[in-house]
């Protein structure tokens, strides 16, 4: 009976379980047994080194008595290493009860899973969404795992206040695996903090970009008129890895059989090979980026498609003579424009990009050439013919090297930059539906890849394919939006922006006075209690009352789509650190005081960001204005 439950759960809520469960062969490893409590509740007992995993005189106190010790104060985020008989688990939950928190359960070995399904009554802990069981998975699989459960919900703003909760039998079998999952949930807070929280300047220069670009957004198609348009379609991502001297030239023949998807870098190089992209990718910011396309006339770039994200520097557009799809990042910003275009959830790198693009729009296998990662043979960093070199300077200078498992050999140099945009392609390849393989001929491992010679992924996944006028189709699903859409969507957009101006002031004002707030409590409270160790509870907790009244503003739908993209580096860094001192063991006041500290400086922060976007706001206004203007005028309506 309790298996069936366990079982229908499973299928029910997490059928990957359910067929590892159906899979998973049993054997003599493990051995339940009644302990000597009066209630005799079961304990389990390690049959390969007699180990057992729970005090036999009563197993369930055992284990409260491991989480009592450990003094958690903020027992948000949670990661149970080694399951047992999930006694961590059921007790953590019942000692900390709470609405809004992540419980991640890591198990090595299938068949304890299996065991436990079998015998203890887990059903509910199956069907509760704060619950997330990872088992039987490899060390490399772990963490795009981690990375997207770090992603999910608040856990980020407790990346200072994770609570490990070790099964130490679990330990004694399996040390290295279970250090090496808090080594990789440590590298997937990194980076998710990595990803959210660059400067906010960095995220300004976007919004300001994606402003100046407001004309191409509104008048151009969005890759949403492309979704799963090419499915059955391989695709090809063309990266400028030094390994793509080596098997360019297979491009020969593939035009019309499989969508390719260039990097912007990867352009100029095909083209010095003869050969052309379907589509070319472009998400960076910097001006640099724009040269990639400099002296590109229109029949170079004729029938490919500049799938670029609206945050790239205006030169981009300008340089690139061809023509235009809109591809939004997973940005606020975007969704606060409301103009859609289609939105894809892209990693760090214009690879990345590539990769999310053939994946939205259908296509499988998805087939990566020049994809290194990493350095080629005397210290290459870029394929022949690319624009800032075969040895790009900011790669052989400024960037911290490390070694990583190789495709082709155990370990090869690769750079933290390259690293970051490999780890997010791990993450996207565990989630893409389809086949990936790894077709770059030297380069860095990307585990979920599947690994082989490009001429053997052309032969097995190509060569067969029914050709087909590839930019043509492109052209004959794209909806180029006509003159009474771009009006209407100047026209609304200009309102908008009006709205969001008040909005903004009003904001403003509102953190401007919780600084002062935070000021009064450093005078009142704070400063007396350094001097004489006297702390004003009435005063102080006023004060703080009347502080964190402003945090709701963070969670209203207005400020997310406004201001949040821009603000969140900050922001996130404050929660994390605010979730650190309060998981710390210090006095309450010295709580208290520090929490005060790092919320008057987040305060004092946000209104000069809110100033600036202000700025940032009225040019956009200025330059709606103007479009409409000039639109309305060609329409004889001035």
């Amino acid at each position: 009976m309790i298996k069936q439950k366990n079982m229908q759960a499973l299928k029910e809520r997490r059928p990957e379980l359910h067929s590892m469960v159906m899979n998973t062969a049993r054997s003599t490893k493990y051995r339940l047994m009644h302990s000597e409590h009066p209630k005799r509740y079961p304990n389990l007992v390690n049959n390969s080194n007699g180990m057992l995993f729970y005090d036999n005189r009563d197993p369930l106190a055992a284990s409260r008595k491991l989480i009592t010790d450990k003094k958690i104060n903020v027992p948000t985020l949670s990661v149970f290493l080694g399951m047992g008989l999930l006694y961590n688990l059921m007790n953590y939950m019942d000692m900390f009860r709470l609405t809004d928190a992540s419980f991640i359960v890591i198990e090595n070995d299938p068949e304890l899973f299996a065991l436990v399904v079998e015998y203890i009554d887990i059903e509910k802990y199956i069907r509760d969404e704060r619950v997330y069981f990872v088992i039987g998975k490899k060390p490399e699989e772990l963490y795009p795992i981690m990375n997207s459960l770090m992603n999910l919900r608040s856990n980020k703003f407790f990346a200072k206040a994770i609570n490990y909760i070790e099964e130490p039998a679990a330990f004694v079998s399996a040390k290295d695996y279970y250090l090496g999952a808090v080594r990789t949930m440590n590298d997937a807070v990194k980076e998710v903090m990595l990803f959210y929280g660059n400067d906010p300047l960095d995220s300004l220069i976007g919004i300001d970009h994606t402003f100046v670009n407001i004309k191409e957004i509104i008048e151009y198609p969005g890759i949403s008129d492309l979704k799963d348009k090419f499915s059955g379609r391989p695709g090809i991502v063309v990266a400028t890895g030094p390994s793509l001297n080596k098997n360019i030239h297979l491009l020969e023949g593939l035009y019309d059989k499989a969508v390719i998807c260039a990097v912007d870098a990867s352009v100029r190089v095909m083209k010095r090979h003869g050969f052309k992209p379907h589509l070319t990718t472009s998400l960076e910011r910097v001006e640099a980026t724009s040269k990639l396309f400099e002296g590109l006339d229109e029949e170079d770039v004729k029938d490919i498609f500049l799938a670029a994200c609206p945050v790239v520097h205006p030169l981009t557009y300008e340089n690139f003579k061809g023509e235009r799809i809109v591809v939004y990042r997973n940005f606020s910003t975007f969704e606060w424009l409301d103009i859609p275009k289609g939105t894809l959830n892209i990693g760090p790198s214009s690879a990345n990009m590539a990769f999310k693009v053939l994946e939205y729009i259908g296509c499988s296998p998805i087939i990566l050439i020049g994809q290194d990662l990493a350095f080629g043979t005397d210290d290459i960093t870029h394929a022949t013919g690319s624009t800032y070199g075969e040895k790009e300077q900011q790669y052989l200078t400024h960037r911290k090297n490390l070694m990583v498992e190789g495709n082709y050999v155990p370990q090869i140099k690769t750079t933290n930059v390259w690293n970051t945009f490999r780890k997010f392609y791990m993450k996207d390849v565990a989630e893409f539906k389809g086949k990936v393989i790894n077709a770059t001929e030297g380069g860095a491992k990307i585990h979920g890849a599947e690994l082989m010679t490009f001429a053997e992924a052309i032969e097995k996944h190509i060569r067969n394919i029914a050709p087909a006028d590839i930019p043509q189709q492109i052209k004959s699903f794209l909806h180029k939006p006509d003159k009474t859409e771009v009006l209407d969507y100047y026209e609304k957009t200009l309102s908008k922006v009006q709205e969001s101006i008040s909005y903004c002031e009003s904001t403003m004002k509102k953190f401007y006075d919780g600084y002062l707030k935070c000021m009064e409590y450093k005078e009142k409270v704070a400063d007396p209690y350094k001097e004489n160790g006297v702390y004003n509870h009435e005063t102080g907790a006023s004060l703080i009352k009347q502080t964190e009244s402003l945090m709701p503003i963070f969670s209203e739908k207005t400020f997310f789509y406004i201001l949040m993209h821009y603000v969140q580096a900050y922001y996130i860094r404050a929660m994390v650190e605010i979730q650190g001192i309060r998981a710390g063991h210090d006095k309450t006041e010295d709580k208290n005081n520090a929490i005060m500290v790092t919320m008057k400086d987040m305060l004092a922060v946000m209104v000069e960001l809110i100033k600036k976007m202000l700025k940032l706001l009225h040019i956009l206004r200025t330059v709606l204005e103007i479009n409409l203007k000039k639109m309305k005028k060609e329409n004889g309506e001035d």
